[in-house]
């Protein structure tokens, strides 16, 4: 509820991340059906549309239908910048490409097919549930394959990567002390009640003593926790969605034991108690490391995407592309 659903992270694995990537790459007019070059590698208008297409599903699916039509600002709406987006997406993916083959290294076909059982088919409930959720969407099984290839690439660039990259203890150490908040890990669980009023008289009997997780079977207004007494598992406050950050913020302010007060989100008031807290540098160093080597990683593509020659040909305005 509180946390992202990875079950269909396909294109939105790379999308999101690369907006800053179309950044200091000039607009160079319109070039018939393509909306840009990465050195002499071309995006071509049709591969752009199916992948928005595709793009434009995945975040519906994860937000709502209404998500696209969303204003974030500037005079946009949502559409608008996951076509910035996608095509940071697809520039950085010729740009990887060329690292890759540089490197003799592929992913093949047969790699596709296997993740594409593993990790969606598999999930979906098996062959015939994967077409019928293709033909509902109206996704080619080619673009959605595509895509996948994306993803599969970005990830064996990103294993060689991390297999080459060293961290010295110290460096690790000091980006702990300087982002901790970032790596505390809570397990809480919580009662949803809908109302101010509602949760001021539960937390007056929980200062009375009444026990809290009998309280959450009795009273929660989330019954898929309240099911397992209220418990949220273990997260940390970046790992929360946008609109329930202020239970991150208010549990990392807790010690194990501890009940809160209220706190307000988006679907009503919450109370949580703290199960566990784990905040040593020895417990958490793996976590770090691992946060050190995807930001390195992200460095390292953007110092790849500088030394390309990058021409973007997409005209930025939405009205202009909808019949392209």
């Amino acid at each position: 509820m509180f946390r992202l659903n990875k079950r269909f992270l396909i294109l939105v694995v790379i999308v999101g991340l690369m907006s800053w990537f179309i950044s200091g790459c000039e607009n160079k007019g319109k070039e018939e059906g393509i909306v840009a070059k990465v050195d002499d590698e071309i995006i071509t208008q049709k591969e752009f549309n199916e992948d928005f297409e595709l793009a434009k599903k995945v975040r519906q699916q994860q937000f709502g239908e209404d998500i696209l039509s969303q204003e974030v600002g500037d005079n946009k709406v949502y559409e608008d910048i996951l076509r910035e987006d996608l095509l940071g997406t697809l520039i950085i993916e010729k740009v990887i490409n060329k690292d890759l083959d540089e490197m003799n290294i592929a992913v093949t076909d047969k790699e596709v097919e296997e993740a594409l059982k593993d990790r969606y088919i598999a999930e979906m409930g098996g062959e015939e549930q994967y077409k019928e959720y293709l033909e509902n969407n109206g996704i080619t099984e080619e673009a959605f394959k595509r895509d996948l290839k994306r993803v599969l690439t970005f990830e064996k660039h990103r294993e060689d990567f991390f297999n080459k990259v060293d961290l010295p203890e110290d460096e690790v150490k000091e980006y702990f002390d300087k982002n901790k908040d970032s790596f505390i890990k809570i397990r809480a669980s919580h009662i949803l009640v809908r109302t101010e009023e509602e949760g001021n008289k539960i937390l007056e009997k929980l200062k009375k003593g009444e026990d809290f997780h009998n309280l959450v079977g009795m009273e929660s207004a989330d019954i898929d926790s309240a099911v397992q007494g209220g418990d949220l598992g273990y997260f940390t406050r970046d790992s929360l969605l946008e609109g329930y950050k202020s239970i991150g913020d208010v549990a990392l302010k807790l010690k194990k034991g501890e009940i809160s007060g209220l706190i307000k989100t988006e679907v009503g008031y919450h109370i949580i108690l703290i199960e566990d807290r784990i905040d040593r540098y020895e417990d958490l160093k793996e976590d770090v490391i691992l946060t050190l080597k995807y930001k390195k990683h992200n460095e390292k593509i953007l110092d790849l995407k500088e030394k390309a020659n990058i021409k973007i040909y997409m005209d930025k305005d939405r009205d202009s592309n909808k019949n392209d």
